[in-house]
């Protein structure tokens, strides 16, 4: 009965619907019943490189694997949109070597120790402040990452030995800014508004509003403040460096402010605020001067009254011609003399690579700064590919720092594979210097989803001379949600006949050599049932270091009910220029966008691509650009074959995943030529 039905119901559209639509697809009345095609309930053959098919056979086994149902067998994989990272377990300290380079261009090894910590269900656990109370204890504030991010405090009575379970701060949201210890019990830390404690972070009931500049910008901050303590042991005043981009200025080639500002009623009021000149300096490339700033600063008092700055220094204008985020930033220094009222010219420790600075004192009076290594260079010239944290010290209140000296704290190497060689996989630090002189410095380790702690002396002895060898490191390949499978019940769901997605689950398939050959002729059709969701959810997607590739999305920042682009399909060069482009609007018969289960189709011509749906042309698209293609585009932009990729259902560059698409998946279907309207409408009713 199922049978006699749909071929009923197919002869009815047939009749109705042939003389036009075969005329629209090119089809002549000889043509017309291969056009048309038979209700067999099989899908057309010809052509078929790709078949996913969730009623029949193609839904994830135990592996994650999604079976094609066509002859190429190109099996597909589900993936996480996030990485999960393993359980969280508390080891405690465990031995490890410190490097230090020895001035000669050799290094030596000091003992230290190192631990992993992390919040049990957050994404990640990155640290943002630790301090040391005059109740003995440690306190640790990190980010636990995640939908929301939130606020988290831990403690410790043995200097870092063992940790209590990390807890959350009510009524915070967000990643906890420049944690501080104002003597007496008091804490306070920036999320949004300023969070005050008055019994050594036990509660946080008291907040006020985090101010903006006197000319109302912005005052973000990370790093870490400085206290002057007064002779009972209470804050004084407090000093603090908050950055912004003027009005019309953005992140990368325009320059940043940092603000120097001082509270002296325990961080509610601020005054004696400061934007140095010193502060901007000038890099030349390609024949133009390129005026450049700071964003974030730690600050710290020496021992002889100065003010000494670490501030986040500008990405140099070199890199922009190439792969570049602000993982290229460095580090300078800037010292004032007369307590914050004038500043020294910056001394730029590290034009890249290394940052988000944090200044201790310790015991002994010597500086010590712990950066984040995001990239390894040797002023301007890539090293290589090591990342981790390392140390300066200064022995002369911050004029010098021992930069052929330098302490490598953690080092591992990171190689994402597809040339994006800039993705940092780590950031942001905390410190803190122990009443014995040793440190413990922390930062996060993207790739473990963790705060990474060691605990180190300047001068641990017995320091062993050594090779350094980068090649021997820990090497991570590439991000961890390419080496993962996605989670059934968690990250996805199944029902009997389609994938459901949840936005926490992609499908990555491998860009056969077919696939990659697909230019200016070819079909993809999609069997779905969509949620509305906003933003951007991408259906197809074919991305490169460097290159946008072909993509087939939603487009629901608008109003889905007049917008001009509520599904399109591009490609782009970069984010800035459009090259090709069909644009369905949303006046379209039908409508581009609904939540019934529906057949969406994009079909390339000669160069020239239709969007269907149930095999129906939406009427109102327009076509941008002259000669579209398929994923030979990204291939030939992009290179590099065998790195790339398909993905169904997110955008994949850069090893990280946007606008992941929600709703019920059906099939998946890819051809290597145009698709005709019968055999859109004969593959529809075969899904069904």
């Amino acid at each position: 009965m199922r049978y006699l039905l749909k071929t009923i119901f197919l002869g009815l559209v047939v009749g109705t619907l042939a003389r036009g639509e075969a005329a629209e697809s090119g089809c002549d009345d000889l043509e017309r019943s291969r056009c048309v095609g038979v209700a067999d309930e099989k899908v057309a053959s010809d052509g078929l490189l790709l078949d996913y098919d969730f009623g029949r056979g193609s839904l994830p086994d135990t592996n994650g694997r999604i079976k094609d149902l066509s002859p190429s067998g190109i099996n597909a994989v589900i993936r996480p949109t996030a990485a999960t990272p393993s359980p969280a377990k508390r080891t405690g300290w465990l031995e490890h070597r410190v490097l230090q380079g020895d001035g000669r261009g050799g290094w030596v090894s000091r003992p230290a120790k190192i631990q992993a910590v992390r919040h049990p269900t957050a994404k990640m656990t990155m640290p943002f402040g630790l301090v040391r109370m005059d109740n003995g204890e440690l306190a640790l504030q990190c980010s636990a990452e995640g939908k929301p991010t939130r606020p988290v405090i831990a403690f410790s009575r043995d200097d870092g030995d063992t940790w209590t379970s990390f807890v959350e701060i009510p009524g915070a949201n967000g990643r906890p800014m420049l944690l501080t210890y104002h003597g007496g019990g008091k804490l306070s830390f920036v999320a949004g508004r300023r969070f005050f404690s008055h019994d050594y972070g036990r509660t946080w009931t008291d907040s006020v509003v985090h101010p903006q500049t006197r000319q109302g910008r912005p005052f973000h901050l990370e790093g870490n403040a400085w206290v002057d303590f007064n002779e009972a042991g209470k804050a004084r005043a407090i000093l603090e460096l908050g950055w912004h981009y003027a009005p019309g200025k953005k992140h990368p080639r325009d320059d940043a402010s940092v603000v120097f500002r001082r509270s002296v009623d325990g961080g509610r009021l601020w005054i004696d605020e400061l934007s140095p000149p010193q502060w901007k300096f000038t890099m030349r490339h390609a024949g133009k001067s390129w005026l450049r700033g700071v964003s974030e600063g730690a600050i710290v008092r020496a021992a002889n009254g100065d003010l000494v700055a670490a501030l986040r220094s500008d990405m140099p204008p070199v890199f922009f011609d190439g792969p570049h985020d602000d993982s290229l930033e460095g580090t300078a220094i800037s010292i004032s003399k007369d307590d914050g009222k004038t500043w020294s010219k910056m001394n730029i420790l590290f034009y890249a690579g290394r940052h988000h600075a944090n200044l201790q004192r310790l015991p002994n009076n010597d500086l010590v700064c712990t950066v984040v290594v995001r990239g390894d260079f040797d002023g301007l010239k890539r090293a290589g590919d090591r990342r981790g944290c390392d140390a300066l010290i200064s022995r002369d209140n911050g004029q010098t720092w021992n930069i052929d000296r330098r302490y490598e704290l953690d080092a591992w190497r990171y190689d994402r594979g597809d040339g994006y060689w800039v993705d940092g996989k780590c950031g942001h630090i905390a410190a803190v210097a122990l009443r014995d002189g040793s440190v413990i410095s922390a930062y996060g380790h993207y790739l473990k989803g963790a705060a990474v702690l060691i605990k180190w002396h300047p001068d641990a002895r017995p320091a062993t001379p050594v090779k350094r060898d980068v090649e021997r490191l820990k090497r991570f390949a590439s991000s961890a949600i390419l080496g993962q499978v996605a989670r059934p019940k968690v990250d996805y769901q199944v029902k009997r006949d389609s994938l459901v997605l949840t936005g926490q689950a992609w499908i990555q398939i491998p860009l056969d050599k077919r696939l990659a050959a697909l230019d200016k002729n070819g079909t993809i059709e999609l069997v779905f049932k969509p949620k509305q969701q906003g933003g951007m959810p991408i259906l197809v997607a074919c991305a490169a270091y460097g290159v946008e590739g072909f993509r087939i999305a939603y487009d629901q920042r608008n109003d889905i009910s007049s917008s001009n682009q509520v599904l399109y399909s591009d490609q782009r060069v970069t984010l800035d220029r459009l090259e090709y482009s069909i644009q369905v609007n949303a006046q379209s018969d039908p409508r581009p966008f609904t939540t019934d289960l529906q057949q969406i189709a994009y079909v390339m011509n000669s160069g020239h691509g239709v969007f269907y749906r149930d095999g129906r042309r939406f009427s109102k698209q327009t076509e941008t650009g002259d000669g579209g293609s398929l994923f030979h585009y990204t291939v030939k932009k992009g290179g590099a074959k065998d790195k790339l990729f398909i993905s169904i259902g997110a955008l994949v560059r850069n090893a990280e995943v946007s606008g992941a698409v929600q709703g019920d998946l059906h099939a998946i279907r890819i051809y290597d030529r145009p698709l005709t309207v019968g055999e859109l409408r004969r593959n529809r009713l075969a899904t069904d």
